[in-house]
């Protein structure tokens, strides 16, 4: 009579198993005396005229072993994942009230001075224009810069009430455009300082972060500012 080393395990260690019941061993793991139970069992009960295939059978009982370990190991991965994320929640948290360079052209205007944008030309442009809103979303003026070289372009908030007419005081977005000497689009981005408020996370598992002024920001599009 030929025994399946997988069933007999199954039914080996059950409540009623005189291995479970010596030891107190957790019945889902197969340690030595398990396994060596199991060889012998197996051994004693094969047909003579069948034999079982021991190599198959020391290879099944190894993958059991091995699969007692991984999830040990995934276990203790999940449980290091997990400290990782708490040690990086109280990391951030010190960052709350920090100011920082951001994507979007959010600025304010409160008697009568503003503050300022960050232009970022990936190219020469010979004319850059900014359409500012109000925070309703309606577009209250335009202005427009000739001749910016690529790079970096600090637009400050007297630059902005100087040129824009910006009567009433309150939260404003611009969105810029350029273009060329030839009419052709030039990329360019618009960003802006701001504080952060709040530390939160994506559906990713990004850390995001939330500015005063209502922006949600990935932390890693932002620089700090000292």
């Amino acid at each position: 009579m030929s025994i399946d080393a997988a069933s007999y395990y199954s039914s080996f260690t059950g409540s009623n198993s005189t291995s479970s019941t010596t030891t107190g061993s957790d019945n889902s793991s197969l340690d030595q005396v398990d396994f060596l139970t199991l060889l012998t069992t197996q051994l004693q009960y094969q047909d003579p005229t069948n034999p079982t295939d021991n190599t198959a059978m020391i290879n099944q009982m190894t993958n059991y072993a091995m699969l007692d370990e991984d999830v040990a190991q995934n276990e203790n991965l999940e449980a290091i994942i997990n400290q990782l994320d708490a040690l990086a929640s109280l990391s951030t948290a010190g960052l709350i009230g920090e100011e920082v360079m951001a994507p979007g052209g959010s600025f304010s205007v409160e008697g009568g001075e503003a503050t300022g944008v960050t232009i970022d030309l990936q190219d020469d442009a010979s004319e850059v224009g900014i359409n500012i809103y109000d925070s309703e979303g309606e577009l209250v003026d335009t202005i427009y810069f000739d001749n910016l070289e690529e790079g970096e372009i600090e637009i400050t908030g007297a630059q902005i009430m100087a040129e824009a007419n910006l009567e009433n005081d309150g939260e404003y977005t611009a969105l810029v455009f350029a273009t060329d000497s030839d009419g052709a689009s030039v990329e360019a981005y618009i960003k802006s300082t701001g504080t952060i408020s709040s530390i939160g996370r994506d559906d990713s598992n990004n850390i995001t972060l939330t500015l005063d002024d209502g922006r949600e920001v990935s932390i890693g599009d932002v620089s700090f500012i000292s």
